[in-house]
């Protein structure tokens, strides 16, 4: 997570796979979601870089984990939309996704805490 390539490789993995799914494997679903995720990885690549450049890694750990999991879910529902998955590993997914971001979700809210105290 120290390398520039690994933020834009997954950036580029998601604005990709959701570019797919709302263009050319659309079946007549609501292009929303697809939209926000391409708006939420290009809003936050900048950051990630600038945070590289300065060595600034420590700020950027858990949001790095949120990217990594928005490409990996990115990615399965576009393998989804083309051929559908068994539902052990779409279930799988689905509780390591919600465990992530809830994990995320806390620790973004106690750095929160801690910075204003």
């Amino acid at each position: 997570m120290r390398k520039k390539s690994y933020f834009v490789f997954c950036t580029v993995v998601i604005v990709v796979s959701n570019f797919l799914m709302a263009v050319v494997i659309n079946d007549g679903e609501e292009i929303g979601s697809n939209i926000f995720a391409i708006l939420v990885a290009l809003f936050f690549i900048p950051g990630f870089l600038w945070a590289i450049n300065n060595g600034k890694i420590s700020l950027i750990r858990a949001e790095s984990c949120a990217l990594l999991m928005l490409a990996v879910i990115s990615v399965m529902r576009l393998i989804n939309r083309i051929d559908t998955l068994p539902p052990m590993v779409n279930s799988a997914a689905t509780i390591v996704a919600l465990g992530t971001g809830v994990v995320l979700i806390v620790v973004t809210i106690v750095r929160l805490i801690k910075k204003y105290k």
